[in-house]
């Protein structure tokens, strides 16, 4: 399966949001997809990836 950015931070931001309802299974979800986008992004850029995601700014450019 190939994943684009704009879905893996999706994905990262909706668990990231219900982050103390994550079982085992999700938190190794979520910590390998910050890990993936901190490849790609700044520490400021993380800072603000909410508001990046909400305005549709393809920050990763490409596909995963």
């Amino acid at each position: 399966m190939n994943i684009d950015g704009n879905d893996l931070i999706a994905i990262y931001l909706l668990l990231q949001e219900n982050d103390e309802k994550l079982d085992n299974l999700q938190q190794s979800i979520k910590y390998r997809a910050e890990k993936e986008i901190f490849r790609y992004l700044s520490i400021e850029q993380m800072e603000s990836i909410g508001e990046l995601y909400a305005k549709k700014v393809d920050v990763l450019g490409k596909k995963l």
